[in-house]
């Protein structure tokens, strides 16, 4: 009997996976997804908008059940036409079809919902979100990654397919500043010959122009590693790096790091092949953020620990804002406090290379501050801590949430490009007595599901008796 139930099972699944149906589109998902339901079953359709009213194949194999779009029955007022020919292969903007407006509103929904979900707290008991919108919604990144892959003799240059490992070929990125959209076309070129496949990240290095980082596992033939060298010699390139896999070294050519203008307006390194912020535009605004929400209003300098400094894109600021001011710069009246001292910050990476180039970015600004090489989700929090600055990868930070939730810190700023996971995190904080009193999205990632999210959370009074 129990084999007859499951071939039964079987073939109401095989039969579901081509049943077809129209469905309206509620809202969007993280993960980009949109949102319909049938007959109260949640279904998700990549490649659509609020509002939409689209056929699908259903997948109720999945949880939630999955729809694979067939078709836009009626087109809701928040869809618009891409302004990419690659739009439809490629799967580097996934909201690219949804309006710039809908686009916001749906990231902070989506950020409101997974906070309000991980921490039992109410949507409404939370502060409203201050979004902030990017400048620009094309032509915008200063920093991408590309993959790469050699067929039949010839390397096609582009981005994954969607939900496939297939590279969609482009030859130029609307999406990219002017200084680096033409690489995707140009690249092919440069790794003919090739044998494999790869990454390679491209960015904006010294004085603005392009630097190339290729990560490859396979072989390239002289030709490639000759053409990378003359580029960076005729100064087209600022620099490039190869890493072959396995290899134990990276082979540099010209000045490998990628460069931005600080948010202090200075120029600032990044450790190559490191994490950045894909604008520059949109890195000095979430650092800008991230110093105005650590700011204390204090007597004295207060002692700032940041973890996850990467190279330096925040520390730049909160190291300043950590500097005893000098005399001259005091009230008129007040008791000098004496001359300027050392900053009370110190910030964690993990990374040597980011180490080293935040050391040079503080250096270049006059800045006291310790960068120490650890991993930043065990490190401890010292006790004299006032406030603790962290910018996780994707997979957070639960070692860092638990440590701030026994620490002595006053304020928090959680900077992160996961909901999900900063939602988890901040649950975590939250026990240790915490409140939050600000969230804010930044949009650095416009045409995209992708949000980054700022949430600063402070030690709530105990009541006095």
């Amino acid at each position: 009997m129990k084999s007859v139930h499951r071939r039964s099972n079987g073939a109401r699944a095989r039969h579901r996976l081509g049943e077809r149906a129209q469905l309206r589109i509620e809202a969007l998902a993280a993960g980009g997804a949109g949102v319909g339901r049938l007959a109260g079953e949640v279904v998700f359709v990549p490649g659509t908008a609020p509002g939409d009213l689209v056929e699908v194949e259903l997948d109720r194999s999945a949880r939630p059940a999955r729809g694979r779009l067939l078709g836009v029955v009626e087109p809701s007022a928040d869809r618009v036409a891409p302004p990419c020919r690659f739009a439809d292969a490629c799967g580097g903007c996934d909201w690219m079809h949804v309006r710039i407006e809908a686009q916001q509103a749906a990231h902070e929904q989506i950020v409101r919902q997974a906070i309000a979900r991980a921490t039992s707290l109410a949507e409404a008991d939370l502060p409203p979100i201050r979004v902030h919108p990017a400048p620009l919604s094309l032509g915008y990144r200063s920093r991408a990654r590309l993959f790469a892959r050699a067929e039949r003799g010839e390397v096609r240059v582009g981005y994954r397919a969607p939900r496939t490992h297939a590279v969609a070929a482009v030859d130029r990125c609307v999406v990219l500043v002017d200084a680096i959209a033409p690489l995707a076309g140009e690249l092919p070129g440069v790794l003919h010959g090739a044998v494999g496949e790869g990454d390679v990240l491209i960015s904006l290095g010294a004085s603005s122009r392009p630097v190339v980082e290729v990560l490859w596992r396979g072989q390239l033939p002289p030709a490639v590693w000759q053409r990378l060298d003359e580029r960076t010699a005729r100064g087209e390139w600022a620099g490039a790096r190869v890493t072959l896999d396995g290899a134990r070294e990276a082979a540099s050519f010209g000045d490998p790091r990628p460069a931005i203008l600080g948010a202090d307006g200075l120029p600032l390194f990044l450790a190559p092949g490191g994490f950045g912020q894909p604008s520059e535009e949109g890195a000095a605004v979430l650092a800008r953020r991230a110093a105005e929400l650590a700011h204390l209003d204090s007597t004295r300098p207060p002692h700032v620990l940041e973890l996850f400094a990467g190279s330096g894109t925040l520390s730049v600021l909160l190291a300043r804002g950590a500097q005893r001011p000098s005399p001259a710069a005091e009230p008129a009246g007040a008791a000098a406090s004496g001359p300027p001292g050392p900053a009370s910050f110190t910030a964690v990476e993990l990374s040597s290379a980011a180490v080293a180039c935040l050391r040079q970015n503080l250096a270049a600004r006059g800045l006291a501050g310790k960068a120490i090489e650890a991993d930043a989700d065990q490190h401890p929090i010292p006790a004299r801590t006032d406030v603790v600055v962290l910018d996780p990868p994707r997979s957070g930070a639960p070692g860092a949430a638990r440590a701030i939730a026994a620490s002595s810190a006053r304020v928090v700023v959680y900077v992160s490009c996961d909901p999900a996971t900063l939602a988890r995190d901040l649950g975590g904080i939250l026990r240790g007595g915490f409140e939050i009193t600000d969230i804010e999205a930044v949009e650095l990632f416009p045409q995209t599901s992708h949000i980054e999210s700022i949430v600063r959370l402070s030690r709530a009074r105990k009541s006095v008796r």
